[in-house]
C-alpha cells in the first residue's frame, strides 16, 4: 500500500480475522490485516464447522481452487466407554435448507491457507506477517494505530476509519479497551490428539459418555484423526502427554501404529463474554468477544457468523449509507445468539460429559430410551436442541421478531434454482454479496415495481421466482424454484415479497402494499447518496456483483 491510511484495520489474521478480511475486499473495503507472528501456525485447533459457516465461506467466494478442504460427518455415535452404541444420529440424511452438509470437519492449518490465499484476490486488502498492535488512539473519524514490525521493532503510524480486534482470547484490543470477560474459567483440562493415517478408514464419530474418560473422537480430511479427551483428576497434564499415555488413549479407537502423531497438548477452556463489543470505532469479534466450550463445535463458527454479520454493515457506513444506527445491531444481534449457544454448549457438556459414575450410568440407559420413543428420538435425531439460526432484534423489520414463526430475522434457504437458459445453481450464486429482494412470480404489476425500486435504492437486485412448470418462461432476472422450497417459503411466510440482507438474514417479508411499509422502514437505517463522486475509490463501491 502507497498510504497509511485505510479503512478498516483487522488485528489478527486468524480465521476470524481473515474471513472478516475476505468479507471486506468483497465488499471493495481498503483493509490492512496485522498478524503477529511471522508464519502460518501450523497446528490443528478448530476442527469442525456447521452448514451456515460452510455457506459463509461460500459467500466469502471460497470455492474452486480457494475452497476449503471438509469432511462431511455421516453419523455421529454417542458411545459408552466400551464403544457400545447408545445412540446415533444420521447427520449425513439432514438437511436444513442451507445448502451445506450439517457438520463437517475440516484442517485449520489448510483452512488458514486457503483464507489467506483468497486475500490475493484483492488489491485493496494487505497481509503484514510479524506486525502487532502497540496502541491506538480514537478521534471523532478516525482511529490512529501504532503497529510495530516485530522483525525490525519499528514503529509505523497507521490511520483507519474502523478497527476489528479479532486477536482471540488475550485480545490486546480488548485490553486496550478496557473491557472485561465475564463469566466462567473451567479448570477442567483436556487432551487433545490429531493425527493422520494412511487411508481414511474405519470412519467414525463418537461422542464418549464415558465417566472415566469422557470425550469426541472423530474422523476428518486428509485422513485425519481427532481425539479431546477429559483429563482425570489424578492426571498432570505433563504426565497425560507422554507418547505412552497418549498411544493408550488412542488404542481404544484405533491402532496407535497406524497414527503419525501430530498434536498432543492438554488445554482448558473458557464460557466467558466481553461486557461490550463496541467502543465508537473499535470492534470485537470471535474469541476476543465470546469463548465457548468447544463441546458443540461452535467457536470458530460464531466468530464467522460476527465477521460476515458486520462486514457489510462497515462497508455500508464507509460508503456514508449508513451510521451508528445500523453500525449498533451488530451487538445487538451477534451477543443473544453467541450467549445462547455458550449455554446450550454448557448444558450439552454437563450432560454428556458427566464423570459421576452413578448418573453417567443412568443418562446413559435414559439416552438409550430416548432414541427409542419416536418424539425425543426425532428431537435427537434432528439436532432440535440447537439454538436456531435467527435474529430476535437488530437490523430486521420493526427492530424486533414479533415472534417464533415470523419471517424477520430469519435465516434463508438456499435451494437449487433454475437460470435463463436450463442452468442450476445455488441460490447465493445468483443474490451475490449484496441485498437481494425476492418476489412471487404472480404479484402485482405495483408491487413488482416497488421491489424493483427498493432494490435499486439498497444497490442489489431484484429476483422474481418462477415455480418449475414455468421454467421455459424464465429471463434475466428470474430464478425458477426447481425443488418448489422457495415457493413453501412464501406460503408459509404468506408473502409476495421478501428483503433478504446480504448476509442472507431477512430484513422483513410483506404481502401487496405492505412492501411499501418495508421500504420506508430501511430509509431509517440506509440512505441512497443522492450524488457520486468521480473518483470513486474501492471503499466508497458496495460491489453488485457475484461472488
Amino acid at each position: 500500500m502507497s498510504s497509511e491510511a485505510v479503512d478498516v484495520i483487522v488485528v489478527g489474521c486468524g480465521p476470524v480475522g481473515a474471513m472478516a478480511a475476505n468479507y471486506l475486499g468483497l465488499q471493495g473495503v481498503r483493509t490492512l490485516v496485522i498478524e503477529q507472528d511471522i508464519s502460518l501456525f501450523s497446528q490443528p485447533r478448530a476442527f469442525s464447522c456447521d452448514d451456515e459457516a460452510q455457506r459463509n465461506f461460500q459467500a466469502a467466494g471460497l470455492v474452486g481452487e480457494y475452497a476449503v478442504e471438509l469432511w462431511p460427518c455421516q453419523a455421529m455415535d454417542y458411545v459408552d466407554g466400551s464403544k457400545r452404541v447408545l445412540g446415533s444420529v444420521p447427520i449425513g440424511e439432514l438437511d436444513f435448507g442451507v445448502g451445506h452438509p450439517p457438520l463437517a470437519f475440516f484442517s485449520q492449518p489448510q483452512l488458514e491457507t486457503v483464507l489467506r490465499q483468497g486475500l490475493r484476490r484483492f488489491p485493496h486488502v494487505e497481509l503484514r506477517m510479524g506486525h502487532e498492535l502497540v496502541a491506538f488512539t480514537q478521534g471523532p473519524d478516525f482511529v490512529t494505530v501504532q503497529l510495530k514490525d516485530r522483525r525490525t521493532g519499528r514503529v509505523r503510524e497507521v490511520r483507519s476509519r474502523y478497527l476489528l480486534g479479532c486477536d482471540g482470547s488475550h485480545s490486546t484490543v480488548r485490553r486496550q479497551m478496557q473491557v472485561e470477560m465475564k463469566g466462567t474459567s473451567y479448570g477442567e483440562p483436556w487432551i487433545a490428539i490429531s493425527g493422520t493415517t494412511p487411508t481414511s478408514e474405519p470412519n467414525f464419530t463418537y461422542y464418549v459418555c464415558d465417566p472415566v474418560r469422557p470425550g469426541f473422537v472423530t474422523r476428518g480430511v486428509n485422513n485425519e484423526v481427532r481425539m479431546d479427551f477429559l483429563v482425570k483428576e489424578t492426571e498432570r497434564a505433563e504426565t497425560v502427554e507422554q507418547m505412552e499415555v497418549v498411544q493408550q488413549l488412542i488404542a481404544h479407537y484405533i491402532d496407535p501404529r497406524q497414527l503419525t502423531l501430530q498434536r498432543a497438548s492438554v488445554f482448558t477452556f473458557q464460557s466467558k463474554v466481553a461486557e461490550r463489543w463496541r467502543d465508537r470505532r473499535v470492534f470485537l469479534l470471535g474469541d476476543a468477544a465470546h469463548l465457548m466450550p468447544p463441546f458443540m463445535g461452535q467457536g470458530l463458527c460464531s466468530g464467522i457468523r460476527d465477521a460476515i454479520n458486520l462486514s457489510w454493515k462497515l462497508a455500508l457506513a464507509l460508503r456514508g449509507v449508513a451510521g451508528d444506527a445500523l453500525l449498533d445491531t451488530y451487538e445487538r444481534e451477534r451477543r443473544p445468539h453467541a450467549e445462547n449457544m455458550i449455554k446450550a454448549t454448557v448444558l450439552m457438556g454437563r450432560v454428556f460429559l458427566s464423570r459421576n459414575r452413578f448418573l453417567a450410568a443412568l443418562r446413559n440407559g435414559l439416552l438409550q430410551l430416548l432414541f427409542r420413543i419416536p418424539r425425543t428420538r426425532r428431537m435427537l435425531r434432528s439436532y432440535e436442541f440447537k439454538p436456531k439460526m435467527v435474529l430476535d432484534q437488530g437490523f430486521v423489520a420493526g427492530g424486533r421478531r414479533r415472534k417464533d414463526s415470523s419471517a424477520e430475522g430469519s435465516y434463508l434457504p438456499q435451494p437449487w434454482v433454475g437460470l435463463a437458459g436450463g442452468s442450476r445453481v445455488r441460490l447465493d450464486e445468483v443474490l451475490g454479496s449484496r441485498f437481494a429482494v425476492l418476489v412471487r412470480d404472480e404479484v402485482a404489476e405495483p408491487v413488482r415495481q416497488s421491489a424493483e425500486a427498493l432494490a435499486q435504492e439498497l444497490e442489489g437486485v431484484c429476483l422474481r421466482v418462477l415455480p418449475s412448470e414455468r421454467a421455459r418462461e424464465a429471463r434475466q432476472g428470474d430464478v425458477v424454484d426447481v425443488e418448489g422450497k422457495l415457493g413453501e417459503w412464501f406460503s408459509r411466510h404468506q408473502a409476495d415479497a421478501v428483503v433478504v440482507r446480504p448476509d442472507r438474514y431477512i430484513y422483513g417479508a410483506a404481502r401487496g402494499p405492505g412492501l411499501e411499509v418495508l421500504r420506508e422502514e430501511l430509509r431509517g437505517f440506509i440512505q441512497r447518496p443522492e450524488s457520486r463522486r468521480s473518483d470513486t475509490t474501492p471503499s466508497q463501491v458496495l460491489l453488485s456483483s457475484g461472488t
